[in-house]
């Protein structure tokens, strides 16, 4: 969902009183906001949920590793949609004026050690853009907080994070992609949390067709096979029209076929975006896309080992009330990682206007484990309740871990070591809300569901 494919999303925004506190509208905004699970796909998902190391800066590219546990985004702590807007508007004005303009960056955002000073232009100040990472020990934790990425470096800007994990070492990264100096880059041989930027080689023609051009982006990295990596990327000359292109090495990157098209999947279904792949448990090839920074689509392999052979594409998740998701990638149980964009329509503030936060989709059944195949049957009653309420599951359920999450995706409460089939919540000290709960088992989610709390 980059910035300069987001334009069409511009709308006119409302004046309220500009003494509000920037922070606790965005608060608002944010604990109101739902995109929305297609009825098709509710008994396969949960319920989708902010990620609790959501910022109030800009996070986009985002790309989650296979086994969930960790996740890579670009970031700028600014409204980066209305800093490119006036940028592409202001092209006559001196370049420091342009990429030196701080007036955009939040104060109230965190900048995570980020270089805001060093620049090629010779500019007192410079509106950087950079990776972050996270990782998380286990799927029953939260990501709690990012940092910033080993290939950050001074005065350069980097972004749409793409990494390959080793097939021996889960610690390792094969390759890891991004997009700099307006092409796409590749580390080989590099950490979870990836470093050696100085070791980075630019993609060759003609997946960087001209250099400088800025006209391939959003790699997906993906293992076929043991020995053969696809790499799917987009390709565009103008902000509205793209395609998806495939290429395969079979050197771990050092060489690839000559990109082709994506033919089946195309801009007739609107403008399509970000493309990744996933294979389920009955290995199946899946790509999944955006359209229209409204819907996050699925479609599935027709011919197997044809990557230019897509089925219909599925809905799965809409914008709801949001104003856009999209980013989608997937972990192997099938969870979905995505991105939610939100508009500010309270404060008279044209510096302030957009913002983007990681979701994450859990799907109901882990596509690993053969005794969790089938739909695990989880009721919750009473749900509203005000004091305490019964979890009861139609099987017997082994060191299950039931955790609470506030609209913020944010843990208020868990109940580890369940066995059997039922357990107790109790409210405790938790406000009244509506809160979402997420049962797993062997890091396994079982199930999701919203649970409410009243007073009455």
């Amino acid at each position: 969902m980059k910035v300069n494919l987001l334009i069409g999303l511009l709308a006119i925004y409302g004046i309220a009183n500009a003494q509000i506190s920037p922070v606790s509208v965005w608060d608002s905004i944010k604990s109101n906001t739902m995109p929305t699970v297609e009825p098709t796909f509710a008994s396969e998902f949960g319920i989708p949920y902010k990620q609790p190391l959501a910022d109030y800066g800009w996070e986009d590219g985002l790309q989650i590793s296979p086994d969930g546990l960790n996740l890579y985004a670009l970031y700028s702590p600014m409204d980066l949609l209305s800093w490119y807007v006036y940028f592409s508007t202001n092209l006559t004005l001196p370049i420091c004026s342009l990429v030196g303009n701080m007036s955009y960056m939040r104060t109230y955002a965190q900048p995570y050690g980020m270089d805001f000073v060093t620049n090629p232009f010779g500019c007192d100040s410079f509106a950087n853009i950079d990776i972050l990472y996270s990782h998380r020990n286990s799927l029953t934790d939260s990501f709690a907080s990012w940092q910033l990425s080993g290939v950050a470096r001074a005065g350069a800007i980097e972004g749409s994070p793409a990494p390959l994990f080793s097939q021996t070492n889960p610690n390792n990264l094969d390759l890891f992609m991004f997009t700099g100096n307006n092409d796409i880059w590749k580390i080989k041989n590099t950490t979870k949390n990836p470093s050696g930027i100085n070791t980075a080689l630019r993609l060759p023609s003609p997946i960087n067709p001209v250099t400088d051009e800025f006209n391939a982006d959003n790699a997906f990295l993906e293992w076929i096979n043991t020995d053969t990596i696809i790499l799917i990327y987009e390709k565009y000359t103008d902000p509205a029209f793209r395609d998806f292109m495939f290429t395969l090495s079979t050197d771990t990157g050092n060489t690839w076929n000559i990109p082709q098209t994506i033919t089946t999947i195309t801009n007739s279904l609107g403008h399509i975006e970000h493309p990744c792949l996933h294979k389920d448990n009955s290995n199946q090839w899946w790509l999944y896309f955006s359209i229209d920074n409204s819907y996050i689509a699925r479609a599935k392999q027709l011919i197997v080992g044809n990557w230019d052979s897509w089925d219909t594409p599925e809905m799965i998740i809409s914008k709801g009330n949001a104003l856009a998701v999209g980013e989608p990638t997937v972990t192997k149980n099938g969870d979905i990682s995505f991105v939610v964009a939100y508009q500010n329509n309270v404060i008279n503030d044209s510096t302030d206007i957009y913002d983007l936060d990681p979701w994450f989709l859990p799907k109901m059944v882990s596509v690993n484990i053969t005794e969790h195949k089938k739909q695990v049957q989880f009721s919750v009653y009473p749900n509203p309740f005000s004091f305490k309420t019964t979890l009861k599951a139609n099987k017997n359920l082994k060191d299950a871990t039931l955790t609470v999450y506030n609209s913020y995706g944010q843990t208020v409460k868990q109940i580890k070591n369940i066995s059997g089939q039922t357990a107790i919540l109790h409210r405790d000290n938790l406000p009244s809300a509506v809160y979402f709960i997420l049962l797993t088992e062997d890091n396994i989610t079982l199930t999701v569901d919203k649970l409410v709390i009243t007073d009455n």
